[in-house]
């Protein structure tokens, strides 16, 4: 879609030239004035179809292209905020359940957590011998915590679905990203602790939250938020 506005705009401005040189009118410019000079034959011809050409693309982008992009930047706009959300969400429902063990914390605003690197390097600090704040969640997950957090993916998940549903997406990473995450979403709705997706399930979780690909490594710092932002 975006090439194809491109492609109008071009045009566009090509039947501005048509217009201007099939008139009749004398340009006077120094060193273009040739440029506009009238065709030798067709200018009649040429003027008609280049005004109504400029007249469709016109109401093309009063009447589609502009409701279209108004409507984008307002899904995209709320689709990030609800993203926020759910990591806001996730973040709540971790410390909660890492904060049933027996060692005392002090307070940790979630706000903070919400950026990845501060949520890995927070996460990842070592608070007994062999455990890091990470696997101490992890070994205090129960059946209730985890229908918790469970229940913020399906509602994100449909943040997602209507988002694939109202937007165009043209970047075919973001586009399979999001696909994927309704189809992981969908598999783990009926997770239970200790079967094999529950592995699948806290690793989907760390991926999120700590921007971190299985495949490629840690990203950068936000990777999904910043991808989200360039729909």
């Amino acid at each position: 879609m975006r090439y194809i506005n491109y492609s109008l705009l071009v045009m566009g401005l090509l039947c501005i030239f048509l217009l201007i040189k099939s008139s009749g009118e004398v340009v006077e410019i120094s060193g273009i004035r040739y440029i506009f000079q009238g065709f030798n034959f067709g200018n009649t011809m040429i003027f008609t179809l280049s005004s109504g050409m400029l007249v469709s693309i016109w109401f093309y982008f009063l009447v589609v292209y502009l409701p279209q992009n108004q409507k984008k930047k307002r899904v995209k706009a709320n689709f990030l905020s609800q993203y926020i959300e759910f990591r806001r969400q996730l973040i709540l429902h971790i410390l909660n359940t890492y904060n049933k063990g027996n060692i005392s914390e002090s307070y940790v605003d979630t706000d903070l957590l919400i950026d990845s690197d501060k949520f890995k390097a927070y996460f990842k600090e070592y608070v007994t011998e062999s455990q890091n704040r990470w696997h101490v969640f992890l070994n205090n997950l129960d059946e209730e915590a985890l229908a918790e957090i469970l229940i913020e993916f399906e509602a994100f998940k449909e943040a997602v679905s209507y988002l694939l549903n109202n937007v165009e997406i043209e970047n075919n990473n973001i586009f399979s990203f999001l696909h994927n995450f309704n189809a992981i979403s969908i598999s783990l709705k009926n997770t239970k602790l200790y079967d094999d997706r529950d592995k699948q399930f806290a690793r989907l979780l760390w991926e999120i939250l700590a921007s971190f690909s299985f495949m490629g490594g840690y990203q950068e710092n936000n990777h999904f938020e910043k991808m989200f932002k360039k729909i």
